[in-house]
């Protein structure tokens, strides 16, 4: 069986949830109808799911459901964006990302952005902080992920960054799987933009939330 998928019977045991609890997950729309994928095996259909991308979503419904209910979680974790224009100060201000974020960041969102610029700079904001990223190698990878013309292709892939004899090169892959790179390259740091994409919205609403308590 395909070591990037993991069966309906593995992820209840392995996450201690129950089958309806599942499917209620499903028609709350917090997971995919088509990550539900069926395959033949010697038992008969079975159902498996693309194992790390359910294993963070099932984490995250765990994680967030006492203070969040199921039908905010679903807009939360959906892959639409919100509705927002902002500034970068505006993203500083509301401690949503660095001043060393923002730096790497003007020259290509120098105005008001959307939610895909703010989504762009806010992916990159944590490993910049902790110095997985340099300011150049950040750089380059914005400089990649602005120029993507389709948004929603680019909230759905995995962004990885490459070197080879020196030189960084970004690599963005809506389907991992299906990646064959130089083996002569070494990766050097990667996001996946679904994550983000919830965590940056989570963010976005629990901001908002605090200073419309203010």
């Amino acid at each position: 069986m395909d070591e990037n998928l993991i069966s309906k019977k593995e992820l209840l045991e392995l996450k201690g949830i129950s089958y309806g609890t599942l499917y209620r997950w499903k028609r709350k729309r917090l997971i995919p109808d088509e990550w539900f994928i069926r395959r033949s095996t010697f038992t008969g259909q079975e159902t498996f799911f693309p194992r790390d991308l359910i294993l963070e979503r099932v984490d995250s419904i765990l994680n967030s459901k006492e203070e969040t209910s199921l039908d905010d979680l679903a807009k939360i974790l959906s892959g639409v964006p919100a509705e927002i224009n902002i500034t970068m100060d505006e993203m500083k201000r509301r401690g949503l990302i660095s001043e060393a974020a923002a730096v790497a960041a003007e020259q290509f969102f120098p105005g008001t952005m959307d939610f895909d610029g703010a989504l762009i700079v806010f992916s990159l904001d944590g490993p910049i902080e902790d110095g997985d990223l340099s300011m150049e190698d950040a750089k380059t990878m914005m400089h990649n992920m602005a120029a993507v013309d389709d948004r929603e292709a680019l909230r759905q892939s995995t962004v990885r960054l490459y070197r080879k004899q020196g030189v960084a090169f970004c690599a963005i892959l809506p389907d991992v799987s299906k990646a064959y790179m130089d083996t002569s390259s070494k990766l050097i740091f990667e996001v996946s933009m679904p994550q983000m994409v919830a965590a940056f919205k989570a963010q976005i609403l629990l901001k908002k939330g605090a200073e419309d308590h203010e």
